[in-house]
């Protein structure tokens, strides 16, 4: 029986867009669950901390109610992507004029990328923190002395340290799933404007490859679950009501033996579950894809990022233009819905690309697409790249391409993607396999609804993943 220690603690999403309350504020929606912070929910709540989750994307509070909850804890847990550093900070420093006890910790892929101390914080947290917190807090409370414990930065009688290494899961079935109870799923799972039973799943983390636009590479190198762990917290989710499952993992097809266990497991057992994978277009596999779809996967998502081997090379994608081509036709063959992600705004870009992505489209059977700008991010090979030439500032931590980094503007890009997207819907034949697949899937519904949204979420988890 868990212990009622008493402490309550915040697990704190910040908001991408502005920070603000009231009549200013703005849903985002569309947006996966921050899993990192759910991650950390489940020790907790196991030995018995009071656990709150707040998420200022999707939870309206006004500034009043913010601060309340602010003042009643004694731990405030921030997630912090590049994204929303500005507004991490802005954060803390609401929380310091009315809470001065509370203790604030910082953590997650910024914190991973950068490990640099965020101004303010009590600890910045550098890896896995799930796997320590409960021990971190416990030093907190105690006062003895956190150099026992990895990647942790903090100030010591004024001076700032550093202790060696990060905090790393070797094991990662060690790890209690995510806390799904402590949020309302009503207000994620989002598909264009409609709602869905939609949770998201982790069975890999990290990745093996080193794409420049990347930061995932940056700090965690690719590990897997195991087949019964994963297939556990399949049951789990649908025993709590989801309906579909979305894997976020960079490329869940990379290890071919370890999918068709998964799908085997998934097909033996009847776990009555929708699914959607990511992918790299050099792991596909017709036999795979057809386990897959037996199984209840009704999409994959690919990087394709570019119809041009120059961009693709210069991205170090290590892919080539005619696996992309193979891999879309062998998922079609197999009857699963196919979403590509194309990037635009690499700074040799022309029009002559360009026209090379629209001709793509019309001679591969790719169903859906997602279009995205080029981004600089804090400590990628892309954006150290780009600080060495003097193209931007070392001040510039998340840059989206424009005319300083590429041949187009910002508004100019914009376009692009407006013209790129209308062009692929354009073609009827598309439009018509995407209903007749969507039909033999008993997922016309869904297509309604706009599956593409999904592609954005996860456009979005290949930078800013919270694991």
């Amino acid at each position: 029986m868990k212990e009622d220690l008493g402490k309550n603690v915040l697990l704190l999403h910040a908001p991408i867009a502005q920070y603000t309350f009231g009549k200013k504020w703005r849903a985002t929606k569309g947006l996966s669950p921050p899993l990192g912070l759910l991650y950390l929910g489940s020790p907790l709540l196991k030995v018995g901390y009071n656990v709150k989750f707040v998420d200022l994307n999707v939870d309206k509070l006004s500034r009043k109610e913010f601060l309340k909850i602010i003042e009643a804890q004694d731990f405030i847990l921030i997630t912090c992507y590049t994204l929303t550093i500005n507004n991490v900070k802005k954060i803390i420093q609401d929380i310091k004029e009315v809470n001065n006890k509370g203790v604030i910790l910082c953590g997650g892929p910024h914190c991973n990328i950068t490990q640099e101390y965020i101004e303010g914080s009590f600890i910045t947290c550098i890896g896995e923190v799930e796997g320590y917190i409960v021990q971190i807090l416990h030093l907190i409370e105690t006062k003895k002395p956190l150099e026992v414990i990895p990647g942790l930065i903090y100030k010591k009688d004024g001076e700032l340290v550093k202790n060696t290494g990060v905090m790393k899961i070797n094991n990662l079935d060690s790890s209690i799933f995510p806390a799904w109870e402590l949020l309302d799923k009503k207000k994620y799972g989002y598909i264009g404007n409609a709602q869905l039973d939609l949770a998201w799943i982790m069975s890999t983390r990290g990745c093996p490859f080193n794409c420049y636009f990347c930061a995932r590479m940056l700090y965690s190198k690719y590990r897997e679950r195991s087949v019964d762990n994963v297939v556990a917290e399949l049951k789990s989710l649908v025993k709590q009501g989801y309906k579909y499952i979305a894997f976020g993992d960079d490329n869940f097809l990379l290890n071919k033996n370890r999918v068709h266990e998964i799908m085997e497991r998934i097909i033996l057992e009847k776990i009555n579950i929708k699914m959607a994978v990511q992918g790299r277009v050099d792991s596909a596999d017709f036999n795979m894809f057809q386990k897959m779809r037996k199984a209840g996967v009704i999409a994959i998502f690919f990087g394709i990022e570019s119809a041009n081997q120059d961009v693709l090379d210069f991205y170090n994608k290590k892919t080539t233009v005619e696996q992309g081509i193979e891999a879309i036709k062998t998922a079609n063959q197999a009857g699963l819905i196919t979403i590509g992600f194309f990037i635009i705004g690499a700074p040799f870009e022309t029009d002559k690309h360009i026209k090379q992505n629209l001709e793509y489209f019309n001679s591969v059977p790719l169903d859906l697409i997602s279009c995205y700008d080029l981004t600089y991010v804090v400590g990628t090979k892309l954006w150290k790249n780009a600080v060495k030439k003097g193209i931007i500032e070392k001040s510039e931590l998340f840059v989206r391409a424009d005319k300083k980094t590429s041949n187009y503007s910002s508004e100019e890009i914009s376009e692009i993607k407006n013209d790129l997207i209308k062009h692929f819907y354009k073609n009827p034949h598309r439009l018509l396999r995407v209903l007749y697949k969507a039909l033999r899937l008993g997922e016309l519904g869904l297509i309604y609804k706009g599956l593409l949204n999904v592609g954005a979420i996860l456009s979005k988890m290949r930078g800013f993943t919270t694991v």
